[in-house]
Order: structure tokens, then sequence, then C-alpha cells
């Protein structure tokens, strides 16, 4: 039996192990912080007695892997599916717009849906069907070099329907500005999501904590199948002889007794572990994998939750047009507020961000009134995600290891999709399937 030691406990490395477990390999995870989860993960208000996240998580239909992966640890009832596409926009005047499309008759139902979007003009909602008609049916474009914002003009598209749909989708799924997305990234979301059938834009709401939903069944799962986890243990060094990773240093342990090496870490972390080699001839450069002319960027992601006295939000969630703020997100006992491609707002404290997002909460929803809000939670991802432009695109198609004996996972490897959840859980199933069929 093959066994495996997989580094890093985020989302790629728990999809790897579970996969791997699944096949009955031998896996022994660690994880350098005290919990797992990775950048997606539950925090307690013990004040409220209340779970949420360090920040919203947005799963869709088209999230395939991630969904035969909840499957897999027994999780899946604990999302709560759409029956068909449905998004409340809220204008600066307080308006609520239905994007909306039935639930039969895909690809027309969302045609229709664009159609009755009443955010944008008449026009402009022509502009937008003509878009997503030339992407089904005339889908020839090349995108080396070209950003979403050069895309979007070029087909078109009016201003008030890049404000009003285009900037929210786009920063939304790529957490960046529609001047630094590549196009390319962009439309491969975009085919995913509107292309591939009705059920595969439906919004995924988790009834749970992402901790209760992926990590606490992925663990049983690995333990069930006779794996080992171990939190606060930290990859230190990585012993190469003869070609081959043969031993492993932590803070904790030494490891020798293992096939494969899984690096399941961002490319920040790996950089830190020491690679030492006995043969010079050995090029450890490939391994590092990003050197320091080519190292991808990263956006930041902004989350604060509010909880609300006689909370006066009805709706499950509402994307804000040409807001500060992209997303709420209504739990009942607190709602969560998303900004992404956060930079503007990292450097500020805490109080200048509250005050900023009250406004702009009176300015949306008459309905709210900071003077009800009886706690909050400022959560900052400052290494959110990769910026998926061209640049990052063509340092994701040269990343590879040298080592036979050493695999890599992570939403930032070339998966073809942006970071996301869905990028680092098909990361993990690749490199489990690279384990499953080598013959070393």
């Amino acid at each position: 039996m093959k066994r495996c030691l997989i580094i890093g406990g985020g989302f790629a490395g728990l999809s790897t192990a579970v996969n791997l477990s699944e096949k009955n390999l031998h896996v022994n995870l660690i994880e350098a912080s005290p919990k797992l989860g990775g950048r997606a993960y539950s925090l307690q208000n013990d004040k409220f007695a209340d779970t949420y996240d360090n920040g919203q998580h947005i799963l869709m239909g088209c999230y395939y892997e991630t969904i035969n992966f909840l499957k897999k640890i027994n999780a899946i009832d604990k999302l709560e599916y759409q029956d068909s596409l449905q998004i409340n926009f809220v204008d600066t005047k307080g308006k609520t717009h239905k994007l909306k499309s039935p639930r039969y008759f895909y690809p027309l139902n969302l045609l229709w849906g664009i159609m009755n979007y009443t955010a944008v003009s008449f026009k402009s909602r022509l502009k937008i069907v003509d878009f997503f008609l030339d992407l089904m049916c005339c889908f020839d474009e090349d995108f080396s070099q070209m950003n979403v914002a050069d895309w979007l003009n070029q087909k078109k598209q009016t201003n008030e329907s890049i404000k009003a749909f285009w900037e929210l989708l786009g920063v939304s799924a790529l957490n960046t500005t529609l001047q630094n997305a590549s196009a390319e990234m962009f439309a491969e979301v975009l085919k995913r999501i509107f292309l591939d059938g009705s059920k595969a834009a439906v919004i995924l709401i988790p009834k749970v904590g992402l901790s209760d939903l992926f990590v606490e069944p992925s663990v049983e799962f690995i333990a069930n199948h006779s794996g080992e986890v171990s939190t606060s243990e930290r990859a230190l060094k990585f012993i190469i002889e003869d070609g081959k990773i043969k031993r492993v240093i932590t803070d904790k342990n030494e490891y020798d007794d293992f096939d494969f090496v899984i690096s399941a870490i961002s490319t920040h972390a790996l950089k830190k572990i020491e690679f030492v080699s006995n043969d010079s001839s050995t090029s450890l450069k490939p391994v590092m994998l990003i050197t320091d002319d080519r190292e991808l960027e990263y956006s930041s992601i902004l989350n604060v939750h509010l909880w609300v006295k006689n909370n006066p939000f009805q709706g499950k969630f509402y994307g804000l047009i040409d807001s500060k703020i992209h997303w709420v997100f209504n739990h009942g006992k607190h709602i969560s507020i998303t900004t992404s491609a956060a930079d503007d707002f990292i450097a500020k404290d805490n109080a200048e961000i509250l005050s900023e997002f009250y406004s702009e909460l009176e300015k949306y929803f008459p309905i709210f009134n900071r003077n009800l809000v009886a706690d909050f939670k400022v959560v900052k991802e400052k290494r959110a995600t990769f910026i998926p432009d061209s640049r990052a695109s063509s340092i994701r198609k040269m990343i590879g290891s040298p080592l036979p004996n050493f695999v890599l996972a992570g939403d930032w490897i070339d998966t073809g999709l942006p970071s996301t959840i869905e990028s680092a859980v098909l990361s993990g199933k690749l490199a489990a399937e690279k384990i499953l069929f080598s013959t070393i």
C-alpha cells in the first residue's frame, strides 16, 4: 500500500486526503496552524452562541468537484439548493431588482431572466443577451493578453450594464478589478456558470459553518479509513536523496515512512520550507516553482459580521450595485458583509471600516440602522486569492515538480479555474490521481 504524507490541511489537502483514503491508501496529513480549513473556516461568537465563517464563500451548481467531494464525506445534505437561479440586486435608491430564471427550458430560461433584469435598460439587457449568445455560439476569441474590461468594451457592453451586472459578477468571481482580470479566465467562469445547464447557475448556501460542512466530515472520513491528521505541526525541511524526497522534518517530528509527499499549501508557505539535497546535479529551482521574478500576486477580501437586534433583513443574500459592499448574507442572528478586491480597506482600522459600511447599508437598505448593531467582527484576508490576470495564467501553466514522489495541490496550480474552493478541491483530486496511477 502506498503511504502518503500531506502537507497542509486546507481544502486542497483535505480533498487529497479524502480521495486517497477512499482508495485505501494510507495518509498522514499535517497542518501548521491549530485549525484545518485553510482560508475558509468557522469561528465562534460566544456572546451570542453563534457560529460565523471567516468569510462567506458562495458555492454554485457548477462546482461539480466540490459537490462530489461533499457527497463522499456524507455532508451534501448540509447545503441548501436554489430551485433555479435567483439573486436580489439592490441599487443606491434601495430598490430591489431580481435576476431570476425559470426552472425549465434551458438556455431560454437564462435569457428570459436577463431580459427581465430591471436594474438596467432594455437596450443594455439586449447587449448582455447578445454577449452570451456570442459566447455560446461563436466562441473563437484570442484572450491571451486581453483583460475583462477590454473584452466587455469590445462587445459593446453599456456602462450601466458593467456597473449593475458585469462588475459585481466579475469582481466577486475573480477577486480583482475588471482591468486586472484575465478575459480568458472570466470566459471560463461564465461558460461553467451559464452555459452548462440550468443547475450550473444555481447558488448553494451552506446550512452550517464551513468547518462543520467541510472540515469535520473530512477528518471523520480520513480517520475511518485509518488515516491520521495532525495540527499545529509545521514542515521545515525536505531532505532529497537520489532524486526523491526521503525525509520530512517538522517542528515536532521526522518522517521517512512514506512513498509520496503532497504539498497542499500556498506558494508563500512552500517557499519557507528548506529543500536540502545531497546531489548537486539536482535542480531545486523548479521545486520552488515560483521564483522571485515569477511570483503570483495576491488580492484581499474583507468580511464584516454584524449581530443585529431584531434583524430586519428578509432575503438570504443581496448583491449591491455600484457599492463598496458587494454582498450581504443573512444568517439570522447575524449578517455577513463581503467586499472582494478589498486592498483599499485593509490598512484602515475597524472604526473607519464600520463607519463606511454602516453608511452604505443605510443607503441601500432603509430598514437598516447602525443603532441596531449589538456586536461586530471584522475579518481581513490579506492574501485571500491570487490575481487571475494573463501573467498568472502563464505562470500556472509552467508549474510542476521535477521530483517523482513530490506532488502539488492547491487552488494556485493549473486547474483552469480562479482561486476558489472548487479549484482547491479539484487540485486535490488531480494530486490523488497522479499518485494512484504512478508506477514508482
